[in-house]
C-alpha cells in the first residue's frame, strides 16, 4: 500500500494516476470517507467529505475496499491527517509506505493558476486557504517523522514520475521484479 499525502497542488493526483498506470488500485480517500457512518458530512471546495469519523471504522472500510479490488498494490490519495496516515500504515498487513509530496509555494500557485485559469493572486489565496484547512504547517514536523519518502516536486514531470517509480519499486519489490522479468 502506498499512502499519498502532501501540500495542495503538489502532485498527489498526478502521482495516483501514474501509480495506477503501473497497475495499482487508485483509491481517493474521499471515497472511503463518504462510505462511513460515523462523523459528520461536510463540504470543502464544494465537494462532500467527512470529518470527526471513527478511525477504526475508516481502517475497516479501507481494508475491505482494498480486499475487494483486483490489484496487488493500492495507492490511497490524499491523506490530510498525519495520525490517520500513520494508523493506516500500522494497520496494513503488508508492505506500506507513506509518501509526502510537496513543492515550493510559487510552483504550487503557478500550477493552480494555470490549471483553473485564474490570476496568481487568486491562486495564492486559494493555496493559503487549502493549506490552512489541512493544517499543513502545524503537521509538517509529524509528516517528516512518519513519511517513508519525501518528494519535493519542483522538477519536470519526467523527474517526478521517475521518483515515483523508485518509490513503487522500493515499496513493492516482488511486484516490480515480476513486471521487469
Amino acid at each position: 500500500m502506498i499512502l499519498l499525502a502532501g501540500t495542495s497542488e503538489s502532485g498527489k493526483s498526478t502521482a495516483g494516476i501514474h501509480l495506477a498506470q503501473h497497475g495499482a488500485q487508485r483509491i481517493k480517500i474521499r471515497t472511503i470517507l463518504l462510505a462511513l457512518t460515523s462523523g459528520a458530512e461536510v463540504r470543502h471546495e464544494g465537494v462532500p467529505t467527512r470529518e470527526g469519523f471513527d478511525t477504526d471504522e475508516f481502517l475497516s472500510a479501507l481494508h475491505e475496499h482494498v480486499r475487494t479490488g483486483a490489484a496487488d498494490v493500492a495507492v490511497v490519495e490524499s491523506f490530510i491527517d498525519a495520525e490517520l496516515a500513520h494508523a493506516t500504515k500500522a494497520s496494513w498487513p503488508g508492505p506500506a509506505a507513506i509518501v509526502f509530496i510537496t513543492a515550493a509555494e510559487p510552483v504550487r500557485v503557478n500550477r493552480l493558476a494555470v490549471a483553473i485559469n485564474i490570476d496568481h493572486t487568486a491562486a495564492h489565496a486559494l493555496i493559503k486557504a487549502k493549506d490552512a484547512r489541512k493544517r499543513v504547517s502545524e503537521q509538517l514536523p509529524r509528516w517528516r517523522q512518519i513519511a517513508d519518502h519525501w518528494i519535493d516536486n519542483h522538477h519536470h514531470l519526467a523527474h517526478f514520475t521517475a521518483t515515483l517509480d523508485d518509490v513503487y519499486a522500493a515499496t513493492c519489490p516482488s511486484i516490480t521484479r515480476t513486471e521487469n522479468s
